[in-house]
């Protein structure tokens, strides 16, 4: 089995796309234009000095990956390491064969997210999730434990 792009990547609805923008801004206050999303919960976005960046939803981190979308569309059809890093096909591949395959509206999340250390981008760590979950959610999430030093405890409760 192999996976395709449309397994890999999807594209954000503009509703899911401004609340990510907002539930992220205290990350990446300026304005920013979503252009692609990985389903393992990468966001790859322009901001308006034309840089892409990605946030990572899992981790939490941001990273500028190109100077601008054209090189950042080149890495993307002619770099396999760099689309392997960003969206993870063989997870993607490993998760559909376990019967762990997101449709419309959906991608992976975390039982644990990787930011923690028993947090791990792996099958038995992952589920089918809405993507407003994965994307929007989890910013407040990372928000609370952004200040916390590395190897502080955290206890998360879920509240309805």
């Amino acid at each position: 089995m192999t996976v395709t792009w449309h397994d890999i990547a999807f594209q954000l609805e503009q509703c899911v796309a401004q609340a990510t923008a907002t539930e992220w801004s205290w990350l990446v206050p300026e304005p920013w234009t979503p252009l692609v999303c990985s389903m393992v919960g990468g966001v790859f976005f322009e901001k308006p000095n034309s840089t892409v960046h990605w946030l990572d939803t899992g981790t939490g981190l941001v990273e500028q990956i190109a100077n601008n979308r054209a090189e950042f569309e080149v890495a993307i059809k002619a770099s396999p390491a760099s689309v392997e890093e960003w969206f993870l096909p063989p997870l993607v591949e490993r998760l559909h064969v376990a019967g762990k395959k997101a449709g419309a509206g959906e991608c992976y999340g975390f039982s644990v997210l990787p930011v923690f250390a028993e947090g791990k981008y792996d099958v038995s760590n992952m589920f089918v999730v809405p993507v407003r979950e994965q994307f929007v959610a989890m910013a407040d999430i990372h928000r609370q434990i952004n200040e916390l030093p590395d190897g502080a405890s955290v206890q998360v409760k879920i509240v309805d």
